[in-house]
């Protein structure tokens, strides 16, 4: 079965590791893949540490690079390393998952399907990888960690789940 890639960000993996969901995304049936530039630059969770449990990385061309130039021209919120995953998106015709709004912003004006962490935790709940406990728990302890998370969407996510 070939799995659809979605590609993350550095605050989205940031997020999963606060919220010691590494290994449980890797449960859903996507590849997930990081651009080499980002893998580099992650100390907490290591990188490394993401390939060796099943994180996939891929590198962009010397073309693409050429033309994270121009996208750096025309987004000036977004890291670098950022725009290498919204290329990656790009050439990889695959959603982008980011907790960065100026990514995010980006990534819709250069029409690349855009999701956030909440989306990611209910695909985990929607496949019975997290209880509605589990990921009351887990999306207070991301927040307490320092994610920017939107608090309507969060509010609305703890009702649900409670609930279950």
């Amino acid at each position: 079965m070939d799995l659809k890639k979605l590609i993350l960000d550095t605050s989205v993996c940031i997020d999963l590791y606060n919220g010691n969901l590494l290994k449980v995304v890797l449960q859903l049936p996507y590849e997930f893949v990081l651009p080499d530039v980002i893998i580099a630059e992650l100390k907490e969770p290591p990188g490394e540490f993401l390939l060796k449990i099943g994180f996939l990385k891929e590198s962009l061309s010397g073309n693409e690079i050429q033309n994270i130039i121009a996208l750096r021209s025309r987004y000036s919120g977004p890291s670098t390393n950022d725009l290498f995953a919204l290329m990656l998106a790009k050439r990889n015709s695959c959603p982008l998952i980011t907790g960065d709004n100026a990514l995010r912003k980006a990534s819709i004006q250069e029409g690349i399907a855009t999701h956030g962490l909440l989306w990611l935790m209910d695909e985990m709940f929607g496949y019975s990888l997290l209880t509605g406990g589990a990921a009351v728990n887990t999306l207070e302890n991301i927040i307490r960690a320092g994610s920017y998370l939107p608090k309507k969407e969060c509010d609305e996510r703890f009702r649900k789940w409670k609930m279950l």
